[in-house]
């Protein structure tokens, strides 16, 4: 006997939908789960990470497209939506902007335009939609 293919998708909700309340006086979603650590190899963690590059990149007013050197952290945080606290460290590659594909981008080698940088970015996600937003960033050269 086969198993319906919603029943997954349910067991998974419910206990999101559970963890998420509303103050009626207020009107406000309350997060009932808190950051808690999560692997960086998640694949939410990773489609995050790629959202908030493509937003640095297009708000960055530099020439050169920054690539992530390594996640460092990742917390999930469930409200209304999954909100992901990652930790990334950044440097500019030797590609130029605009660029869609960075697949054949490296690290700046060139000493003079060599730059690291650490960021935190908080993406809200509903993963399941296909739908992120960048909520913030806050970025500091290494």
């Amino acid at each position: 006997m086969t198993k319906p293919l919603w029943l997954p998708l349910i067991l998974f909700i419910l206990p999101v939908a559970l963890a998420v309340g509303v103050d009626q006086s207020k009107n406000e979603v309350k997060a009932h789960s808190y950051f808690g650590y999560i692997n960086i190899s998640n694949a939410n963690v990773k489609q995050c990470v790629w959202f908030a590059m493509k937003e640095y990149n297009k708000a960055s007013e530099d020439k050169y497209v920054f690539l992530v050197d390594k996640t460092l952290l990742a917390k999930l945080q469930i409200t209304d939506r999954m909100e992901y606290h990652i930790d990334v460290q950044i440097s500019r590659s030797n590609c130029k902007k605009p660029l869609n594909n960075t697949k054949n981008c490296i690290p700046q080698k060139n000493s003079k335009l060599e730059k690291k940088v650490n960021c935190s970015f908080l993406v809200g996600a509903l993963p399941w939609n296909g739908e992120f937003n960048l909520l913030s960033k806050e970025c500091k050269d290494v």
